[in-house]
């Protein structure tokens, strides 16, 4: 008995862990942020500022897993789901070109992230 309940406090601590993980950020902020960090990083690789393009697209690389999760957890919505892992990729591939020194390259996926995300999930699902 005594081992039954180990076990279910075990498992309660890591379902509470699970769910306090996932309502640690705010969607609405996270979105502002994303917005800011989409501005931001454009200026970054404009300037060839090689540390703060990078910082940002790994940021927006996170925020859009963030994103995938959300969509995902919130059920239809496979297309942002969809559109999160695009964006997930296409911030990797802008730390790619900006190490690589490729900053049209890098220019180029920025502005296909912030036009993509405009018309693609602000169209469709806000306001939340």
């Amino acid at each position: 008995m005594r081992k039954m309940i180990n076990l279910f406090g075990i498992v309660l601590v890591l379902a509470s862990s699970v769910a306090a993980a996932e309502s640690e950020f705010d969607f609405e902020e996270l979105m502002e942020a994303v917005d800011n960090n989409t501005h931001n990083l454009q200026d970054s690789i404009t300037n060839k500022d090689r540390d703060s393009a990078i910082a940002l697209a790994k940021e927006l690389q996170n925020a859009f897993k963030l994103v995938e999760g959300f969509f995902d957890k919130r059920g239809n919505a496979a297309d942002a789901v969809a559109d999160s892992k695009i964006y997930q990729d296409n911030a990797a591939a802008i730390v790619k070109f900006v190490e690589a020194n490729d900053y049209d390259s890098a220019s180029n996926k920025a502005i296909e992230i912030s036009k993509s995300c405009d018309q693609a999930c602000h169209d469709t699902y806000k306001p939340l």
